[in-house]
């Protein structure tokens, strides 16, 4: 649930009845009663979607979250708050997010002497995308204030969305240059602040919490689950390190025990591969004008050529023609 619970209150406020709302997209009120409650993610898509046109405020995801921090990622939250350093605390958001957050993937890599924090929507057609984007993305800003303590500054935000009719909550709410119709959903920082100790942290609840998400996440009689290696696949696209030996690593298996679990399944890493830059693919160009060469370098191709001619033997049209027919009004 986490910042969409202020949602409902925006409404109210907007004179809309925010009940018969939720409940037009199939959930229970009650559900709002509590951040730790858990929807399904395309309802929560559906809802923003139908908040923003019923409103009129194209950014009602972001304003949603304004006020969210961590304790609205509930243990996630609290693993990341009490880790050692901000580093230590963001790569635990990587690996655990999606048991509070099963409808995307964030990311955290460096990049010389920036860092990024991003956020990847897993299913590229999927209603409200943007508004949960413009939400995360608050929220991942309010996280960083948190962690890093005073002092603290965003250097830039990334959405590869087409900007609202209205930007300036944005630019008032990250106080940092704000870009669309970027290749990533991303805030950047100064990597070295990566380092800082996390004032406050409990190393001692540091460990608890973390045995209790590792329990929550291990995978019955050693089965890999197809969606659990598409969501790290995703997270490795996002960082520009995807490569088979990568993702087994992530896993604790070797190249040739990990390509043994996916034939067991039905699957190769040629397959996976090929549907999450789909997936990827898909999502850049509905939502963005990014171009071309952007997207192929985004997802690991040489040239736009290479994946001009990848997405026309995935979708049977050019990045171009799909584009132009699927183009995501925002």
């Amino acid at each position: 649930m986490g910042g969409a619970i202020a949602l409902p209150a925006i409404l109210r406020g907007r004179g809309i009845d925010a009940d018969a709302l939720i409940t037009q997209v199939g959930l229970p009120v009650a559900v709002f009663d509590h951040p730790d409650n858990v929807i399904p993610f395309a309802k929560l898509g559906e809802l923003t979607h139908l908040a923003a046109e019923r409103t009129g405020l194209s950014d009602i995801g972001l304003r949603a979250c304004m006020q969210t921090g961590l304790v609205m990622l509930g243990t996630v939250g609290y693993l990341v708050g009490n880790s050692a350093t901000v580093g230590a605390g963001l790569a635990s958001l990587q690996s655990y997010l999606h048991l509070h957050d099963e409808g995307a993937a964030p990311y955290f890599h460096r990049e010389g002497s920036l860092a990024v924090l991003g956020y990847e929507v897993l299913e590229p057609d999927l209603v409200g995308a943007e508004q949960i984007v413009f939400g995360a993305l608050a929220i991942a800003a309010n996280l960083l204030r948190e962690i890093c303590g005073v002092g603290f500054a965003l250097l830039e935000v990334n959405f590869a969305y087409r900007a609202p009719s209205d930007t300036s909550a944005f630019s008032a709410h990250f106080a940092a240059p704000v870009r669309f119709d970027a290749d990533r959903n991303a805030v950047v920082f100064d990597a070295a602040i990566l380092g800082r100790p996390i004032a406050g942290a409990n190393a001692l609840f540091h460990d608890f919490l973390t045995s209790q998400v590792r329990e929550k996440e291990r995978l019955g009689e050693g089965r890999v689950a197809r969606d659990r290696i598409q969501r790290v696949m995703r997270t490795l696209l996002a960082t520009a390190c995807i490569s088979q030996d990568e993702v087994a690593r992530a896993f604790g298996m070797n190249r040739r025990t990990f390509a043994r679990r996916l034939q067991e399944n039905g699957t190769t890493f040629r397959e996976l591969l090929d549907a999450v830059r789909f997936d990827a693919a898909r999502g850049l160009l509905r939502g963005s004008v990014v171009s071309l060469e952007d997207v192929a370098n985004r997802l690991g191709y040489a040239d736009a050529t290479a994946f001009a001619r990848a997405f026309r033997r995935w979708s049977g049209a050019s990045p171009a023609v799909w584009r132009r027919k699927n183009v995501a009004l925002i």
